[in-house]
């Protein structure tokens, strides 16, 4: 079973439940989902209806279409030219949809089809227990010229993205209406960072000062937001450590990593295109409602992967439990990761050779560093007490089928916890 407790605001895993072919005590299953992909009904090349089909056939449990400040209501047409590579596109959803479902006219060399909105697709492909559409907007704005895209999971009503006088007060402003739709309609709804690294627009500093926010894209699937950083800035998974070190001096909650697709090509699979299958979320739920699952990722009760599947997931007191399910053939590197309470704090500057601008500031190597690496599929971290938090990730030798990169491997990323000792 599952404890928590708050420890100067903070919830502190004291135990999560085993995944593994037992029913854990609580009664609970596991879910995959995506909850950033794309649609026609912004910058995706695809129906809604065929690219759920594929999430369905590929043992999704949930999805959220996340166009860009949309939530795909009201009446939209798609016009196609019958020379464009649409056209192929809109024949095979034709001829893949249920007699009468499309509609659409032709008339000079040209398709008009009526774009379903989210009602109507949805109660297409929602079967309880089974599979869950999640209503959801890509919160899209930006500060001189940077982008900054918030996604926001079981929206009921549109959101208008915020302006502000800074990158954070953006940020702030846009997480802040996200927040106040589910206070206000007394509904569960999720804020979650979408690809800081995308256009090089946030910082780890400025992520850390957001409230409210708990989640981040520690990876994202497209081939474009720079989830390893370069030789300058820093990668996802180093801003993660950076994020949560400076939230927890300050006081403030730590942030999960959510994996996602961020897909919006369906129709060409090619390492320089955003597809499918990239990366998603297991959550560990009550049931496979949007409520439940939000609940559970809220608590820190769910792991990211672009490939990985865990099989025991366990944090007792001092004890940090990680297995995998193995495949054949295939080995794996379990790192236990955190950053030491004594670590040096102090960031160093890099500035833009030319034009002296701020790029972004260096931490130190104890932030974020790796505490225990075992090789295998098995592995356990005991707190020493020296640590403000721990988390894990899991390398497989097996390299990604469809990566964004030459030789990604695939990976696992369980949620930080903070020590709890006697």
């Amino acid at each position: 079973m599952l404890t928590r407790q708050l420890l100067n605001g903070l919830i502190v895993l004291v135990l999560l439940p085993a995944l593994s072919s037992c029913a854990p005590e609580s009664n609970t299953s596991w879910y995959k989902g995506n909850l950033h992909t794309h649609s026609f009904w912004s910058d995706g090349d695809d129906f809604p209806e065929t690219i759920t089909t594929w999430y369905v056939e590929n043992g999704y449990n949930f999805l959220a279409i996340s166009d860009h400040n949309t939530i795909a209501e009201g009446e939209r047409w798609l016009t196609i030219p019958a020379s464009h590579a649409r056209y192929d596109v809109f024949q095979d959803y034709l001829a893949s949809s249920p007699d009468g479902w499309v509609e659409f006219s032709e008339a000079d060399d040209t398709v008009q089809v009526r774009l379903k909105t989210y009602e109507e697709y949805s109660s297409r492909f929602n079967a309880p227990g089974s599979f869950l559409m999640i209503r959801a907007e890509e919160v899209t704005s930006s500060f001189e010229r940077k982008p900054i895209h918030i996604n926001a999971s079981n929206v009921a009503e549109y959101i208008e993205p915020r302006s502000g006088n800074s990158l954070v007060e953006v940020m702030q402003a846009n997480v802040n209406a996200i927040l106040e739709q589910g206070e206000r309609l007394q509904q569960r709804v999720m804020p979650h960072i979408n690809h800081p690294n995308f256009g090089w627009a946030m910082r780890a500093d400025q992520l850390a000062m957001i409230d409210g926010e708990r989640f981040f894209e520690v990876y994202n699937g497209h081939p474009a937001v720079n989830n390893y950083g370069d030789s300058l800035r820093m990668g996802m998974e180093k801003m993660w450590d950076v994020v949560n070190t400076i939230r927890l001096q300050d006081g403030r909650p730590m942030m999960f990593g959510i994996g996602t697709d961020d897909a919006h090509n369906y129709q060409e699979q090619a390492i320089n295109r955003a597809n499918t299958g990239r990366g998603w979320v297991m959550v560990e739920s009550a049931d496979l409602s949007a409520d439940a699952l939000l609940e559970s990722m809220d608590q820190g009760r769910f792991y990211a992967s672009s490939g990985v599947t865990l099989s025991e997931l366990s944090v007792e007191g001092e004890r940090y439990a990680v297995s995998v399910e193995v495949e054949d053939g295939v080995e794996y590197v379990i790192e236990f990761i955190g950053t030491d309470r004594d670590h040096n704090p102090s960031p160093v500057e890099v500035l833009n050779s030319e034009s002296g601008e701020l790029l972004t500031y260096r931490y130190s190597d104890d932030i974020g560093r790796v505490l225990q690496r075992t090789t295998g599929n098995e592995a356990v971290y005991h707190y020493t007490g020296e640590e403000l938090y721990v988390r894990a990730r899991v390398t497989s030798s097996k390299v990604k089928a469809n990566p964004t990169s030459e030789g990604e491997k695939e990976r696992a990323w369980t949620q930080p916890a903070i020590p709890e000792l006697d």
